[in-house]
């Protein structure tokens, strides 16, 4: 009795295995599915296929039958996905929908079902929703800025200062820089440089580049990284959350704190800290303070 129970047993996780393996492959039809089951009586081999889904939605799995195939909703031996990696796929996914037909469309879609496969439930939320908030254009790859974007991805990548001319309002603007990284958003692609004569950091809207050449000198370690300095203090310096970009430098006896902020836009840093107050003074560099301070005196223009 006990060697027949394995024998039963065995036979049943093989139907399982083989049945998952259809699932995952996504070809699961039927038919396929239904000659797993060789009992001979055809009833009962639907009454067979129920026990096993059923054993499937019992270990979590779920499986739906549409248009005369089953289809996997979820995988036993789904990874976990950060929100940086389903949207890496979302973009991925929607470059390869503007690909033309053939061999290469074909094998970036097979990958990417692959990958989809290995999600788990939560990773299948996002994914979905991401997907149906997306407006993401990238006609830019195909226009007539893709040399020029990808000489500046170029230059990013290599260990040199770099001259640029640009536009900027009408204006034409010289600045000898480090280029940074190439930014895009839905509709255009941006180049980050940090001015070194200026000591800040600027988005360049490449379509705007006049010209830009790599100066045959190699950077200075100092001006690889553009900081600020920043005393908080009150409530603020009690309930305030470090971003990504920071580090306390110090906290002082009042229970004011130093912080260190690292390559955050200096457009965008200002107008956060404009929001703190006088619970909130930049202590470096001195360039910044400058701005910040005409920042506040137009301000104060609107209330004269």
């Amino acid at each position: 009795m006990q060697k027949k129970f394995k024998e039963k047993y065995n036979e049943g996780c093989i139907k399982i295995f083989t049945l998952l393996r259809l699932l995952y492959e996504d070809k699961a039809d039927y038919e396929a599915v239904m000659k797993i089951f060789t009992e001979n009586d055809e009833d009962k081999q639907h009454v067979i296929l129920n026990k096993y889904l059923n054993t499937l939605k019992v270990f979590g799995v779920k499986v739906i039958k549409s248009n005369n195939k089953f289809i996997l909703q979820n995988n036993p031996f789904g990874e976990r996905f950060g929100i940086d990696d389903i949207k890496s796929v979302q973009i991925l996914n929607n470059f390869t929908n503007l690909l033309p037909k053939g061999k290469t469309k074909n094998t970036l879609d097979k990958f990417i079902k692959t990958v989809e496969a290995r999600f788990d439930d939560k990773a299948n939320e996002i994914y979905a929703a991401i997907n149906s908030t997306s407006n993401a254009d990238f006609s830019f790859y195909y226009s007539d800025t893709r040399e020029q974007i990808e000489k500046c991805e170029k230059f990013c990548q290599e260990d040199y200062k770099v001259s640029i001319k640009y536009l900027s309002r009408g204006n034409t603007i010289c600045a000898i820089c480090n280029a940074k990284q190439v930014i895009y958003d839905n509709k255009n692609a941006y180049i980050q440089i940090y001015k070194i004569n200026e000591g800040e950091l600027a988005q360049i809207l490449i379509p705007n580049i006049i010209s830009i050449e790599q100066i045959p000198s190699q950077k200075n370690p100092i001006e690889m990284h553009y900081s600020v300095t920043y005393k908080i203090k009150g409530r603020l310096a009690k309930a305030y959350n470090l971003k990504e970009n920071e580090y306390l430098q110090d906290t002082l006896a009042d229970g004011s704190k130093i912080i260190m902020n690292k390559n955050e836009p200096p457009e965008v840093l200002l107008k956060r800290l404009m929001r703190y107050s006088n619970e909130c003074t930049i202590i470096s560099p001195k360039n910044l303070k400058t701005r910040m301070i005409e920042m506040i005196n137009d301000t104060l223009k609107n209330y004269e």
